[in-house]
Order: structure tokens, then C-alpha cells, then sequence
């Protein structure tokens, strides 16, 4: 389009933007309507991980904890997975731009050692049993000498449940693993904690989503890398502020891959985000991304029975044809609030935009809500989410 007719619709388009943020009480965030092929603006709504101030491990050297009367074959494939995976393209590409200055970053790792704890256990263990259990090892000197860079990895044995303060029971639908920091009168040292939630690939999957955030994030309790808080970041960061956490939620549990033969979890990127393609890395596939972008990172609604709308762009990292398009609940599932979703439209091209209508049905205690915008085609299907709070 040229002249006073393409003028007309990029006004209208505005005021949409206003409108549906006037509607959610906020500030139109949305930088400027989508091109057909539009990485930039993608890029402009996709959050960053940032340095929030806390350690970080530059060169993790991991030190692979299992038990006696395990599996031989496991074992010795658990211990070449810890003293290899932190020297692959897929730690590099993880890995990427996670610096607090040039020069000073999350980089290759080095081979650790491996432990063979003549420990019985009991059928449930508590975290706080693993940790005691940490700390008498290397009183005995068992693990050998540590540094700084030092992650411990315990893989619990095949039949033995885990349990915490806040998890009745790893495994099953909920948390498959942790990693904290064990606190000594000298030192503090990261350590990750993997129950049998399944085979081996389940195992090298977890294992490597506990050390990619447990060298960006090594004592939870001081952040290093991790998503800001806050109303830009709080759709993407739902299920987590640490580097893995929000491509579980975004690619719809398409967050696997393979790595030098093992099974690993995608992770974010800051330099795929900056590029305005698949922020989950490694991508799934060389497709253009695909978005649905609303014009807020996040709306409230205030009592039960409201309803708002908001202005959704379609949005591609290059050009692309026309995709199907969608929105469901998230948190349907799981006692959250409780939504009746709409768009007006089920198929988009890039740089269209279509209405989402939200309406209040179901309130609850924690009043966070999340919407999921899908695009989708026959060989990809991408989630941006929108964080709903009901006061």
C-alpha cells in the first residue's frame, strides 16, 4: 500500500493498540505494527534474561553422584554425559550471551569426577536427607577437592522417591528435579538432585535443564541469570525466572533435542531473542517463527463476569504464507483463574492483527492467570503467552 490509504491503516491499527491497552489499564508497549517478515519487532516484545547480580558458574565442572548396585551400563553413560555436555554446541548455543561483561561468561565446562556412594536408602527420601548426605561425604573426603566451579550431580537410584518441603513427590505431573546450594561454614557448593522419573533419555534431559540453571542461577537464593520480575516478564516467566524454565511452557513440551547422543531440554536464548527467531534453542526446525504479539505483556481484570479485549499482531521472522491461529486457558488445569477465550479470527498472515476477547469466569486464591496465543502450521506450532492478574 502507499499514499493516504496505507497512512489511514496504520492509524487505525494504532488506536486499536491504544484502545486495547486503555481496555487493560496500561501503556501500549506494542513498538509498531508487524511487517510481513518483521524479526525486529519481535525481537522488541521477546523478554531478555538478565545478570540480576548473583554468582555465576564461568566454567562448571561436574562431579556425577550415583549409588552402589546401580546399573553398570547407566552409570558409565551418566558420567560421560556430566564430563561432556558442557563442551557442546548445544552449551554453547544455551549458553550464549549469558555475560555480565565482554569476556565474562558462562563458558565450556570441564570433565569432573564420578562417585559411587555405598549408601542404602530409604524407599522416600527429603531434600534435606540428600544434603546431609552431601555434607558427610565430604567431611569423609569422598569428593574429592572442590573449587568454585564445582556442580554436584546426584542421581538418586531406580524405586527411590523424593520429597521436600514443597513437593509431596518429584516425578509424576509435577517439579522432576532441583538444584540449591549447600551451605558450609567455608563455602557454598551448587548441587543438582535427579530422581528415576523415567529411562535415561528423561534422565539426561532433567540433568541438563539442572546444570544449565544451576551454572547461570548457583545459589537460588542470589540470582545470576534469570528473567527481571515484573509485568513485562510475567507470561514468559509462568513457569520459571531460569534459562530452561520457559521453553517447557512455550514450545508445549517440544522442548527436546539431541546432543552427541544424549537427550537434552531446549533452552532460552538472549541472542536468538535479539534475532527475533525461536528464543528456545537449539529451534526445532528451520521454519520462520511465528507469534501471535499482544499489545500488552500482561492485563488485569478486577471482578468476576468482566470481560476486556485485547489487539493481538501477527508477526513472522521472515517472509511467510498465511498460519492457523488459536488461544486456550493454561491454567484451566491447575486451580488458577479461570477464562472464556476468544479470537476473531483462526487464520492470519504477518502483519494483520485480530482481537482476543477475555472474560472472567472462575476466581482463586493465587489470582495469576495465563492465556496461550498458538500459531501453528503443519511442521510448527509456537505459544506466546499472556499473564493474567485478578485482583
Amino acid at each position: 500500500r502507499s499514499g493516504r490509504g496505507a497512512v489511514t491503516s496504520l492509524a487505525l491499527r494504532a488506536l486499536a493498540v491504544l484502545l486495547a491497552s486503555a481496555l487493560t489499564g496500561g501503556i501500549a508497549t506494542m513498538p509498531h505494527a508487524a511487517a510481513a517478515d518483521d524479526a525486529a519487532f519481535i525481537a522488541r516484545a521477546l523478554p531478555r534474561l538478565i545478570h540480576r547480580g548473583g554468582p555465576f558458574l564461568r566454567h562448571p565442572r561436574i562431579v556425577t553422584l550415583t549409588f552402589a548396585g546401580d546399573d553398570d551400563a547407566l552409570v558409565t553413560r551418566l558420567a560421560r554425559f556430566g564430563d561432556g555436555i558442557t563442551r557442546t554446541p548445544w552449551w554453547r548455543a544455551v549458553t550464549d550471551g549469558l555475560c555480565t561483561a565482554a569476556g565474562d561468561c558462562i563458558g565450556d565446562g570441564r570433565p569432573g569426577t564420578h562417585v559411587v556412594l555405598d549408601r542404602t536408602l530409604a524407599a522416600t527420601v527429603h531434600a534435606n536427607d540428600v544434603a546431609a548426605l552431601l555434607k558427610e561425604a565430604l567431611a569423609a573426603g569422598m569428593l574429592g577437592a572442590l573449587d568454585g566451579e564445582t556442580l554436584l550431580l546426584v542421581y538418586l537410584p531406580d524405586g527411590i522417591a523424593l520429597t521436600d518441603a514443597f513437593v509431596p513427590r518429584y516425578c509424576g505431573g509435577g517439579p522432576r528435579a532441583f538444584h540449591r546450594a549447600l551451605r558450609l561454614p567455608d563455602r557454598t557448593i551448587p548441587y543438582a538432585v535427579v530422581p528415576r522419573c523415567g529411562d535415561e533419555a528423561d534422565l539426561t534431559a532433567t540433568a541438563s535443564h539442572e546444570i544449565l540453571e544451576a551454572a547461570a542461577n548457583p545459589d537460588p537464593s542470589e540470582r545470576g541469570f534469570a528473567f527481571a520480575g515484573g509485568s513485562a516478564t510475567a507470561g514468559f516467566g509462568a513457569a520459571g525466572v531460569e534459562p530452561v524454565d520457559p521453553c517447557g511452557l512455550v514450545t508445549q513440551n517440544g522442548h527436546r533435542t539431541m546432543e552427541s547422543g544424549f537427550t537434552v531440554q531446549r533452552a532460552w536464548s538472549n541472542a536468538a531473542a535479539a534475532r527475533g527467531g525461536d528464543p528456545c534453542v537449539p529451534a526445532a526446525n528451520s521454519d520462520p517463527y511465528l507469534a501471535l504479539v499482544p499489545a500488552e505483556p500482561s492485563i488485569r481484570l478486577t471482578q468476576l463476569g468482566e470481560t476486556t479485549t485485547v489487539t493481538v499482531v501477527a508477526a513472522a521472522s521472515r517472509s511467510v504464507g498465511p498460519w492457523r491461529v488459536g488461544v486456550v486457558d493454561l491454567g484451566a488445569a491447575s486451580g488458577a483463574p479461570s477464562f472464556e477465550v476468544t479470537l476473531d479470527r483462526d487464520i492470519v498472515r504477518a502483519g494483520e492483527t485480530a482481537t482476543l476477547s477475555i472474560a472472567l469466569r472462575a476466581t482463586s486464591r493465587n489470582g495469576q492467570g495465563l492465556i496461550g496465543l498458538v500459531s501453528e502450521t503443519a511442521t510448527t506450532r509456537t505459544l506466546w503467552p499472556l499473564a493474567i492478574v485478578v485482583h
